[in-house]
């Protein structure tokens, strides 16, 4: 059996919806699916084969939706992030500023009642569980469709996603907190059922996880590595971009595409890259080695490729097996970074290597901003520490990029 799990994170959900468009256009299907938190909300979606709902829901979605609150609650709150490891910090500050006793939930609870069909749920074949936490009995739950009572599924998801911040809800006599709090990515709950093959959509969101034994169950990890927003921060151009990194990220997970930061079909081979670099002008060559303050008596080639190249793989953060492939892949994507080039869609080597060679760089803008404003992106390509440095090779393969991306 296959099995889903969904991590929990607020707003930041969308990009489990994108993964599901992926899911779908590849005929994956599970026989369970779990979450937290939101990740109950869109699993519920799932188990009812909803999708069109689910996406036009998410690209559409509104703070009023979810709750009731005005605009300068709504800053506060995303300018705090919100997130499961600094909730007990801001909540005070919160309901200060709000001067109630939190903020009402009400407009979650009818979005969910509107839009989870709770027949559908529990008529279907799959399982479908979530986590929540009860207050009262100071203890988590781990709830499967049968052990929640009937007529009460939206009650116990909403439940699953209750925030401290919420204004006080009794359920069945009973205060819950969001689920987050004790598991929120419950892969657990499948492996009790007996699941072998595990897909978990994360949202590298801040929260406690119930780690899985490898042994039990092999588990297939889908995450963003660009950044999802806030969980309250109902950005829609953000929540827009979630929707489609979750769905290229899964592409790039279940067809191999390479790249970390973009989506790419096809790379050639070591052999093929090497040949590749080889050819690059000697101006280029010259010019990595003075940047690296490389001095010696050898030729030129012998210089780059036994001094240059192992040293920008150690300032790198390549594994030890990678070499003049994984180099090249990382130079280009730092270079695609600076230029700001497209990373929402999938591009084939020699589509890669056009659109680098001939992608426009604001060159005046960059050098205004000085050296410090490529620290960012050259994080796609170095590792932390030596930062000048690492800047100044940026730098340098940005204003050469014609020469370095020519197709072989």
């Amino acid at each position: 059996m296959i099995g889903l799990t969904l991590e929990g994170g607020g707003v930041k959900g969308a990009y489990q919806i994108g993964a599901w468009k992926a899911f779908r256009e590849l005929g994956m299907e599970f026989q369970g699916i779990t979450g937290t938190s939101v990740g109950s909300f869109n699993g519920g979606l799932m188990v009812q084969d909803d999708f069109d709902t689910a996406w036009d829901f998410w690209y559409n979605i509104t703070p009023q939706q979810v709750m009731t609150l005005d605009d300068e609650i709504h800053k506060m709150l995303c300018d705090k992030r919100l997130d499961y490891n600094d909730i007990s910090v801001i909540i005070d500050d919160i309901r200060k500023m709000i001067k109630i006793s939190g903020i009402d939930s009400s407009p979650l609870l009818k979005m969910i009642q509107k839009m989870i069909k709770e027949e559908v749920i529990r008529n279907s074949s799959m399982d479908f569980g979530f986590v929540t936490f009860s207050l009262t009995d100071a203890k988590p739950l781990e709830l499967f469709k049968e052990d929640i009572p009937s007529g009460k599924m939206s009650e116990y998801l909403l439940a699953s996603s209750y925030l401290p911040v919420f204004k006080e809800r009794l359920l069945d006599g009973k205060m819950f907190l969001d689920g987050g709090f004790y598991n929120n990515l419950p892969a657990n709950m499948l492996v009790r059922k007996g699941y072998k093959e595990i897909y978990a959509v994360r949202l590298l969101s801040a929260g406690r996880i119930i780690k899985v034994d490898q042994e039990d169950a092999n588990i297939h990890y889908i995450e963003p590595v660009r950044d999802l927003g806030g969980m309250l921060d109902f950005n829609q151009k953000q929540i827009r971009q979630n929707l489609s990194l979750g769905y290229y990220d899964t592409l790039k997970k279940i067809r191999g595409y390479h790249g970390r930061r973009y989506y790419l079909e096809d790379f050639p081979e070591e052999g093929e890259t090497l040949r590749m670099i080889s050819q690059w002008p000697e101006e280029v060559k010259k010019e990595i080695c003075k940047t690296l303050e490389l001095k010696s008596e050898k030729a030129l080639n012998r210089l780059f490729f036994e001094e240059a190249i192992p040293a920008l793989i150690k300032l790198s953060d390549m594994d030890e097996t990678n070499g003049y492939r994984e180099l090249l892949l990382r130079i280009t994507e730092a270079v695609a970074e600076a230029c700001d080039v497209d990373h929402l869609r999938v591009y084939t080597f020699e589509e890669w290597m056009r659109t680098i060679s001939t992608c426009p760089w604001e060159k005046e803008k960059n050098e205004a901003n000085g050296l410090a404003s490529f620290i960012k992106i050259s994080e796609s390509l170095f590792k932390p520490g030596r930062e000048k440095k690492k800047d100044a090779l940026l730098n340098f393969f940005i204003k050469n990029r014609e020469s370095f991306s020519q197709l072989p």
